[in-house]
């Protein structure tokens, strides 16, 4: 499912990387949709995979501006949202005051919380495979095996691969912000990754927003967390617990232990 005509390169050094100029403060215009509502929805599923009692320390890796935070807090745990942009976690924030939350910005691949601190950690909406190399990514679940107790759950939410690539949009348009998007997306076969590109109108690169996200397979997945001392618990096709189906399922959901 490669594209020919892919229009932007992956930008290949991180003073470029495109999830810096991706996750501002447009970002939460052109993803309104996911909402506080959805995050509790998509919480409780967190909630029982975790299995923890109110009190407990629950990490929420690339936490945005803080819709999983805040309904994780309300449940009772204390949570500590981690994530690169300085715009996702000034909403956070604002939106959080009065929750148990502390919010830090920080690189996912060194996070600094001590080692053995945490009784569980999510990392939800696709908040993995963001870096030109894969050791980046893999360095990613070790930080977070490294920061678990023994014992502890882990939350992965990733895109099947399969389900994705054979549904996939190539090209769709929407309004945020007052401002017409035209929305491009493909596959870079040679590469690995699913790339989007959204353009301000018909035509105008100017300002144009690139997400570009390795295309992990659900096997390649289970053999990073294995590589970083975690147990698979259990797979889901979605955030609702759905079974996991290799060929139909939106989502990859691990839950995974560390040992």
């Amino acid at each position: 499912m490669s594209d020919s005509a892919a229009p932007t390169p992956v930008p290949e050094n991180e003073g470029g990387a495109w999830y810096v100029a991706a996750f501002r403060h447009d970002y939460l215009q052109r993803y309104a949709h996911r909402d506080d509502g959805l995050g509790r929805r998509e919480a409780a599923f967190a909630l029982r995979a975790l299995d923890l009692k109110p009190g407990a320390r629950v990490l929420d890796l690339c936490c945005g501006a803080g819709r999983h935070s805040r309904a994780l807090a309300k449940a009772g745990l204390h949570v500590t949202g981690v994530d690169l942009s300085a715009d996702l976690l000034h909403a956070a924030r604002k939106e959080s005051a009065g929750l148990n939350v502390d919010y830090i910005r920080a690189d996912m691949r060194a996070v600094p919380l001590q080692s053995n601190s945490m009784d569980g950690a999510v990392s939800l909406f696709t908040s993995f495979g963001y870096f030109c190399d894969e050791a980046e990514d893999a360095r990613v679940i070790a930080e977070v095996a490294r920061i678990l107790k023994p014992g502890a759950h882990y939350l992965f939410d990733f895109f099947n691969r399969a389900a994705t690539l054979r549904n996939l949009v190539r090209e769709s348009r929407q309004f945020a912000g007052g401002v017409a998007l035209r929305e491009r997306r493909w596959y870079d076969a040679k590469r690995g990754r699913l790339n989007k590109l959204a353009l301000r109108g018909p035509y105008d690169k100017r300002g144009a927003i690139l997400e570009s996200v390795r295309a992990y397979s659900p096997g390649e997945l289970r053999t990073l967390f294995a590589r970083a001392g975690m147990k698979l618990a259990s797979e889901h096709g979605d955030l609702s617990g759905a079974p996991f189906n290799a060929r139909h399922s939106p989502r990859c959901v691990l839950v995974a232990v560390k040992e």
